[in-house]
């Protein structure tokens, strides 16, 4: 029993830890529309969980949210509260 538990136990003391939070983050754009600046709020929600995996970070959009417009000048500026986790990778220390 102990020689086919070896193997798991070792897989596992390589696995990453994950330390996950959940959150609200707001993304902001301007359009000339306010769909095109809607768009643009749910482009950037989405850059940002991409440029997690470079950053060491899992990142997940939970919900987009409901995007709100209000006129600024001949443009649309949008805000999106979105749901987000958002978790850092740690290596478990070798013992």
């Amino acid at each position: 029993m102990r020689m086919s538990l070896l193997p798991l136990a070792l897989a596992l003391a390589f696995v990453p830890l994950v330390h996950a939070q959940e959150a609200t983050k707001t993304f902001t754009a301007t359009g000339a529309s306010e769909a095109q600046a809607c768009d643009a709020a749910n482009k950037q929600a989405k850059d940002w969980v991409k440029r997690g995996k470079s950053e060491g970070r899992a990142r997940t959009l939970v919900e987009a949210g409901q995007c709100t417009c209000t006129a600024a000048s001949n443009a649309q500026s949008c805000k999106l509260d979105a749901r987000v986790t958002d978790a850092q990778y740690e290596a478990e220390e070798e013992r």
